[in-house]
């Protein structure tokens, strides 16, 4: 049967999956191969457009995991010790997005705006750095949740 903490948990995990994997294949996959496919000033207008799109779903994916993390929190009775490290590592990363799409993201987009500019390789190699971050706090994230699960359901 289907409850509403079940369903709260699914929203919760599938939002991780869309913000997790959608930075892992831009990472990982689009942009190296948009490195051999492209010229600069194509390659340019490309990654703008995948910038915007990416930091929207991305951010909306956070915003919905604080929300369904928030209603989580009303199933527990206890505050363990894995949780408050859990939440802790949340606020960096929260932190860490905002910053790697507000913020560098944003310089990016700006600086892309006429084309190739000497400023733009050091700001797309700090934006992939913080989406490495990112993308292991999360994996650490996700490690912690599993342990708080097993010792809901144990």
């Amino acid at each position: 049967m289907l409850t509403l903490r079940l369903a709260v948990l699914f929203v919760h995990v599938t939002a991780v999956i869309v913000a997790l994997g959608g930075s892992l294949f831009s990472t990982f996959a689009l942009t190296p191969v948009l490195a051999e496919e492209l010229e600069p000033a194509a390659r340019l207008r490309v990654m703008r457009r995948v910038i915007r799109r990416l930091g929207v779903v991305v951010l909306s994916a956070l915003a919905v995991l604080i929300f369904t993390g928030i209603l989580n929190l009303l199933y527990l009775r206890a505050m363990p010790i894995a949780l408050m490290v859990k939440l802790l590592l949340v606020a960096v990363v929260t932190g860490l997005a905002l910053y790697q799409y507000g913020s560098v993201g944003a310089r990016i987009w700006r600086l892309s705006a006429d084309g190739p500019n000497p400023a733009i390789p050091p700001l797309q190699a700090l934006f992939r750095k913080i989406g490495l971050t990112v993308g292991a706090l999360v994996l650490v994230i996700i490690y912690l949740s599993l342990t708080l699960t097993r010792g809901a359901i144990g």
